[in-house]
């Protein structure tokens, strides 16, 4: 089972994915004051590769349930202890490596680099048996992925308490606060009781997220749980109701694929906690920047970054809703339904621009919102409504990456941690690079959005070249990755 989970993940690009995040982080990382690199490295190890067992046994799970592997193992020798022992340590493994190069290389001072090793790799095990719990009871990327978003909201809560935006001991209940502790402790010395509750909490932690994960793997793997209750399920009545949909779905492919995602939408309340996400987070940081501000004011004087932050709202909901879009995009392609339509007269042509379009619409109604909700620079509307619009743009741009790099959700999930480089880059470029340098990296087009917010709210009268060069990018991309997408599918 280590051998195949090994081969597994590396067919699917996750050790790929892992070394390019891996140098991004470090030359991040290097970039930085000594001021702000210790803090910067603990946030960076405990926000991704301590939690990368969270996301990807999300999509080896689900994989393995189509494939038919889960009901092999559960009359095979190796058991529900051996699958889950086998995930644990092939996906910890993984974030240890990960997070000691980042804190070797990219902090260089390492003094507890043991304790860090400790930290990581027990708070990784914990985190993979508590996303095997969350996974167990769906069928599809996309009925899980989004609800992972409940997860983490509460697992990660002592993430504001390290930077000084929430302060409460309640935050010592929850298993990133121990993370916390312990990785700092790489870098920094620790007191006894510190040390002793970050281990004693995780030990703790993995023993009970153990049992509870061999009893969901009972219920939902070996019984099969209740299909009624799970996502997408439409078992109760209605059935006059879903007749007349099937009959309009029947003459109408378009009417088919939206009736469907409505539903997806309607019946998933995660998903429509995801419809409020953009708008969500630009209230978080509208109210949290001046904190934040005022704690980082010795090192650094964040108002002055304002416009990048503010900008780079302009590509959080359309990565968002990209990846989203982009998920179901391969889910239809595992199902066979892209296979369906390509010889529909909806054809991949139709396919591929009802996608987009819904994508971009989605984007544009969750952009131009959040702009205007963070509100910490002022903008003029042309200004503001020009970077929604160019914006809005990267959703089915994303959509079509998705659909075209990545063969299946275990490809596409791997893909998305590399999206958030593309998205994130561009605005720290922007806000560390001067010009000319940083037009290098208007290749990739989530730089023009960002770029054409900060030059409009410094009043540059150069910003409509800026939309211009975007919307060029963004349709260049498009139509590039629409000939792959069918040339793919043909």
């Amino acid at each position: 089972m280590l051998a195949w989970d090994v081969r597994l993940q590396r067919r699917y690009g996750f050790y790929a994915v892992y070394v390019v995040l891996t140098m991004v982080f470090v030359l991040g990382l290097r970039t930085l004051g000594p001021e702000l690199r210790t803090d910067a490295a603990v946030l960076l190890i405990v926000i991704d590769p301590t939690v990368l067992g969270f996301y990807f046994i999300a999509s080896l799970v689900l994989f393995e349930k189509e494939e038919g592997v889960l009901d092999a193992l559960v009359v095979s020798p190796l058991g529900d202890h051996g699958y889950l022992a086998s995930k644990v340590i092939t996906l910890s493994l993984l974030a240890v490596v990960a997070a000691t190069l980042v804190a070797v290389l990219g902090h260089g001072s390492t003094s507890g680099l043991a304790i860090l090793v400790v930290g990581v790799a027990l708070s990784a095990s914990l985190f993979v048996l508590v996303g095997f719990v969350a996974v167990a009871r769906f069928d599809s990327i996309n009925e899980y992925f989004i609800s992972a978003v409940g997860w983490g909201s509460i697992l990660f809560l002592p993430l504001f308490g390290y930077i000084g935006v929430v302060e409460t001991r309640l935050f010592y209940l929850l298993p990133a606060q121990p993370t916390l502790v312990l990785v700092k402790g790489g870098f920094q010395p620790l007191a006894a009781w510190q040390m002793a509750y970050g281990i004693g909490y995780l030990l703790l932690g993995n023993t009970v997220a153990y049992v509870w994960a061999r009893r969901t793997f009972r219920q939902h793997i070996v019984r099969g749980g209740d299909p009624g209750s799970q996502f997408g399920r439409d078992e109760g009545p209605g059935s006059r109701q879903r007749t007349d949909r099937g009959w309009l779905a029947s003459h109408s492919p378009v009417i088919g694929l939206a009736l469907a995602d409505l539903r997806n939408w309607v019946r998933d309340p995660m998903l429509l906690i995801a419809a409020v996400g953009p708008l969500v987070l630009a209230a978080i940081i509208r109210f949290g920047a001046t904190t934040v501000a005022d704690m980082a004011t010795p090192v650094l004087v964040l108002s002055s970054y304002y416009p990048v932050i503010a900008g780079a709202m302009a590509v959080f909901g359309p990565s968002l809703y990209g990846f989203i879009v982009g998920m179901f995009v391969l889910e239809d392609r595992e199902q066979g339904v892209l296979s369906a339509y390509r010889v529909s007269p909806l054809s991949t042509r139709g396919y591929l621009l009802y996608r987009g379009v819904t994508a971009y619409a989605l984007s544009l109604l969750a952009t131009l919102p959040a702009l205007i909700a963070i509100g910490l620079v002022p903008v003029s509307p042309a200004v503001l409504i020009g970077t929604a619009v160019v914006g809005a743009l990267g959703g089915p741009v994303l959509t079509l990456a998705f659909g075209t790099l990545a063969s299946n959700s275990i490809e596409g999930l791997a893909l998305s941690k590399l999206v958030n480089v593309v998205v994130l880059v561009p605005a720290v470029v922007i806000a560390v690079v001067p010009e000319p340098l940083q037009f290098a990296i208007g290749v990739l087009p989530t730089y023009w959005p960002v770029k054409l917010f900060v030059a409009g709210t410094a009043g540059e009268p150069i910003w409509p070249l800026y939309l211009f060069v975007g919307v060029v990018t963004h349709l260049f991309a498009l139509v590039w990755l629409g000939r792959r997408f069918a040339q793919r599918d043909d």
